[in-house]
């Protein structure tokens, strides 16, 4: 009921506000009616990471009502920031997002404990992203003034687009880097030649690696988190070498596929940039994440839930 109302009012502009609220009202109210209604037995409650934490201030039991009622709250609070204060109705990627973790927050409890540990990095990992994308995100924006087109533009170029080309350069291929910030389409382009022919490649938010590196830190915590249930100087180096290999990975990606679009033209960029791109990145990544496991797991005498750190699957 609760996503029913938001995609209503998103489609159905903004005379169906009421329809929304009412939606969303009964969505709550029957949300909280099934918080009772799915409650597990007394010996099977899940005491995961989150109620451990939560329970150095309250009780076990006083849990069962704080993480869902922290659900509600997080729902209540910004739909009603979102639509009265700032009058939007729009869906944006940070409303999925903040949507996602009030409602993991709601249904925290319901199920066996033996997923407590898959529940707990649910919940984290849709923590982190909001913090990331939600919290941080709109901080600077209020702090600086400026738009969400001029923030990531700026990102992209100095993070992406001036490296890649000064690595072409490197290698003996001439592109130019060029900044619009005209508003009107993509801010950043990489220039090339192909067949004595000028060509444009824009570099959008999706190749800026912005939200993989953003998604990469909020999973990797979330999983660390969850798995040693601390933070320390070698979970810290391995997060840092996971964002500079997210990084790296990324411009790799975005080199490779210039070297083909100034080889075989745009059709064979815009091939391997859709295709073969992506797989270069996961790659790079994937190899990463069972590395550094098994490097974390030598580190600790033992995994938490189970008897040796060989056994733990990468």
């Amino acid at each position: 009921m609760l996503v029913a109302g938001a995609l209503y009012n998103h489609y159905m502009g903004h005379s169906a506000l009421l329809v929304e609220l009412i939606m969303v009202a009964a969505g709550c109210v029957l949300a909280i009616y099934s918080t009772k209604m799915l409650a597990v037995p007394e010996d099977e409650r899940a005491h995961g990471l989150l109620v451990d934490i939560l329970s150095r201030f309250m009780s076990k039991e006083r849990c069962r009502t704080v993480i869902p009622m922290m659900g509600f709250l997080l729902l209540f609070t910004w739909s009603t920031w979102k639509i009265i204060v700032n009058g939007e109705t729009n869906l944006q990627m940070e409303d999925f997002i903040v949507t996602l973790l009030g409602m993991s927050l709601v249904v925290y409890y319901s199920g066996p404990s033996a997923f407590a540990d898959v529940k707990d990095f649910v919940v984290l990992y849709l923590m982190f992203l909001t913090v990331v994308f939600v919290v941080i995100w709109r901080t600077y924006y209020i702090v600086t003034g400026e738009s969400h087109y001029e923030i990531t533009a700026y990102a992209e170029f100095y993070f992406v687009t001036l490296p890649v080309v000064t690595l072409l350069d490197l290698l003996g291929f001439h592109v130019t880097a060029i900044l619009e910030l005209d508003g009107v389409g993509l801010a950043n382009i990489i220039e090339y030649v192909h067949d004595d022919r000028l060509l444009r490649l824009g570099i959008g938010v999706g190749c800026s690696g912005l939200y993989s590196a953003g998604l990469f830190f909020s999973a990797f915590l979330a999983f660390v988190l969850t798995r040693y249930r601390k933070l320390d100087a070698n979970i810290g180096i391995g997060l840092g070498i996971g964002l500079l290999v997210t990084w790296a990975s990324n411009i790799i990606r975005m080199i490779i596929t210039i070297m083909v679009g100034i080889a075989y033209g745009h059709p064979a960029l815009a091939f391997v940039h859709g295709y073969i791109g992506i797989l270069i990145f996961v790659a790079c990544i994937t190899v990463f994440w069972i590395l550094i496991v098994r490097w974390l797991d030598k580190k600790e005498k033992t995994v938490p839930g189970q008897e040796t750190p060989s056994a733990t699957a990468a």
